[in-house]
């Protein structure tokens, strides 16, 4: 086997050791089955697009990655990990995060110090370190600083980051919201609709903004209704509908799926 052939094959292996995979998982409530039999393959290095109607179980999903919800069957797996039982908390020491739906920022804190709550599970320091002007806790407070600081640098609103929320625009409350989330350097970065309530120039920002996540230790989905941005950002798409995988593939590919169009795309004249 000649070197760049190996090299390839390397590569494959390394992204399946890290990429979140999925193999079928259902979800149900009471009598009401909300995910039937999902797997995919999620994986690191790519910014994977979920799309679907409302009603897809697209949130269900999510929360079925992060521990929120417990499946009925299926199974969950990081690499080597299964976290099918594992609890959020836990989870997210394996390097889980997440973005919601609505910002939810602390408007008494600064940005820099609402990232650095998005540390809190890999802090050491205990109540006392809040009171007393113990070293230990400097040091772990001046290193969290440095982290919220760089993930603030990376999306390029660092010079916020003395600023408080409510002095904000929108665009910039949902980038200080994402560096939360990747101020730890997590695993898994699940973001649940971050173009909600954003305006064009602002949903431009945070195309921009959502590229440069891009990483090959990182597996990034972004649940999202705004179709342009999903293309746009987005190297391979899953469809849910009726809480089913209807297809999968590149934007291109999405975009001129036929069973796609009609269920949820739509065409130019509808």
């Amino acid at each position: 086997m000649n070197a760049p052939i190996r090299a390839v094959h390397a590569e494959a292996a390394r992204n399946v050791a890290h990429a979140l995979l999925v193999r079928d998982l259902s979800l149900s409530f009471g009598g009401n089955q909300v995910l039937h039999d999902i797997g995919l393959q999620l994986e690191p290095g790519k910014i994977t697009g979920l799309i679907g109607p409302n009603g897809a179980g697209k949130t269900s999903f999510f929360n079925c990655l992060t521990g929120l919800y417990m499946p009925q069957h299926g199974e969950i797996r990081l690499g080597s990990d299964n976290l099918i039982r594992l609890a959020p908390p836990q989870r997210a020491v394996l390097g889980f995060s997440r973005s919601f739906q609505h910002v939810a920022l602390c408007p008494e804190l600064t940005v820099a110090e609402n990232v650095m709550v998005g540390l809190d599970r890999q802090s050491h320091a205990g109540w006392l370190d809040a009171f007393l002007p113990l070293g230990g806790g400097r040091k772990e407070r001046a290193r969290n600083r440095e982290l919220a600081m760089s993930a603030l640098q990376r999306l390029g609103i660092a010079d916020v980051a003395q600023a408080y929320p409510t002095d904000l625009p929108p665009g910039v409350l949902r980038l200080a919201e994402i560096g939360r989330a990747i101020a730890g350097s997590p695993r898994v970065l699940l973001l649940d609709e971050p173009a909600a309530g954003l305006n064009s120039i602002e949903t431009r920002d945070l195309a921009e903004s959502l590229k440069k996540l891009r990483s090959p230790d990182l597996v990034l989905v972004v649940v999202e209704h705004d179709m342009d941005l999903i293309m746009d950002v987005c190297d391979i798409i899953h469809v849910l509908n009726t809480g089913r995988l209807l297809a999968s593939g590149s934007p291109g590919q999405i975009q001129t799926n036929p069973e796609v169009v009609r269920v949820y795309l739509g065409d130019d004249d509808a």
